[in-house]
């Protein structure tokens, strides 16, 4: 029960995280209202916006994996529950992606940064798994 709690928790987490960058860009850079079946307009307000503001979004696609790992690997020591909870939100990011026209190297960053954000959280974890050495 313990590792699914971990998984669900670490899910719910990182997706919050990722949430919450989303809306911090969005607070910093309010996107014009628009209709949402309209590609053209999507693709434009995309293409629009600024810098920062995406990079703030490629940034939540680190640090919610890396977040909802953290929680997940707290709860259960299981390294999956983890990885489990990096795949839930690589889907989402994915499906962002694929709904959303993004340049290139946002559609890049949204499959490596989750990954990596749950290889990082998965690294910082303080117990070693059983077969590895102690870092340190």
């Amino acid at each position: 029960m313990r590792k699914f709690l971990a998984i669900v928790a670490g899910a719910i987490a990182a997706m919050l995280i990722v949430a919450a960058f989303e809306a911090f860009s969005s607070f910093l850079y309010p996107l014009p209202e628009l209709e949402s079946d309209d590609y053209a307009s999507l693709a434009s307000v995309v293409a629009n916006m600024p810098l920062l503001a995406k990079l703030l979004v490629v940034a939540g696609w680190l640090v919610g994996p890396l977040g909802g790992v953290w929680l997940a690997l707290r709860i259960s020591d299981w390294r999956w529950s983890g990885w489990i909870a990096v795949v839930i939100v690589l889907a989402g990011s994915i499906a962002n992606i694929v709904i959303l026209p993004h340049p290139l190297w946002m559609q890049a960053c949204a499959i490596v940064f989750p990954l990596l954000g749950g290889w990082i959280g998965i690294r910082l974890h303080p117990k070693p798994y059983p077969g590895e050495p102690l870092l340190g």
